[in-house]
């Protein structure tokens, strides 16, 4: 038997139908916009893949030769070692290029780390401050930043003022200052009463970063200066 159709069933097929015809008919007259609207859409995300891509490709590229002026500079078998053993006047060279090329990066910037640790053992000490006072502000709070912060500090100290990085250790200690994790700054001030011949001060703070820190890399240094120190 044949399904009865209501008259209410065929208003609704014919207000369907309706609005088909008045999509189509919508559609018909603006599917230039649309289709712009379409390829505009998809022009984005191409360009917004390619730079990625670029990105990617210049990130390699830039730390490929930040590695490269490291090694110039530290030497081939003395890669991480206290002091360089390469060719500081070749890696100038190559520090620079890499901050001309990748002038915005992090890997410019820890190239103006080592262009200031140059000038350091030059005996510039104004260009090597300049560069590290720089990079401890605008990137505080992050790796570079700190590493930029803890060669000032050492720059300050060989420049004999002792006392007032102290006080800012102090402060850094305290967590008021966070410009170093508070384990490195305990050990830096540490550290610096060692140099000034204040060996209970120094205790003092390496046994408060074996106390407080003891998954701090710097706890096997601080109990071997505790040793030392007696």
């Amino acid at each position: 038997m044949a399904r009865r159709i209501t008259r209410k069933q065929l208003k609704q097929d014919d207000e369907f139908v309706s609005t088909m015809d008045t999509a189509v008919a919508w559609f018909g007259d603006n599917w230039r916009p649309i289709a712009a609207a379409i390829a505009g859409v998809c022009a984005l995300a191409v360009i917004w893949w390619m730079v990625g891509m670029w990105q990617d490709s210049r990130s390699e590229d830039a730390s490929y030769a930040l590695a490269h002026a490291v090694t110039t500079y530290e030497g081939e078998d003395a890669l991480g070692q206290l002091e360089p053993a390469g060719d500081a006047a070749a890696a100038e060279a190559e520090f620079l290029q890499v901050i001309d090329a990748y002038g915005s990066t992090d890997q410019a910037d820890m190239a103006r780390v080592y262009l200031a640790r140059i000038h350091f053992d030059r005996e510039e000490v104004e260009e090597a401050r300049g560069l590290l006072v720089d990079l401890s502000e605008r990137r505080r709070g992050d790796a570079i930043g700190r590493l930029a912060t803890l060669d000032l500090i050492h720059l300050r100290i060989a420049a004999g003022q002792a006392a007032e990085v102290s006080a800012e250790l102090e402060t850094m200690v305290s967590g008021a200052d966070q410009r170093l994790p508070r384990d490195v700054a305990l050990y830096e001030l540490a550290q610096l009463y060692v140099a000034e011949q204040d060996p209970a001060r120094a205790a003092e703070y390496f046994q408060m970063l074996v106390d407080e820190f003891p998954e701090s890399p710097y706890v096997s240094l601080a109990r071997q200066r505790l040793t030392e120190l007696g």
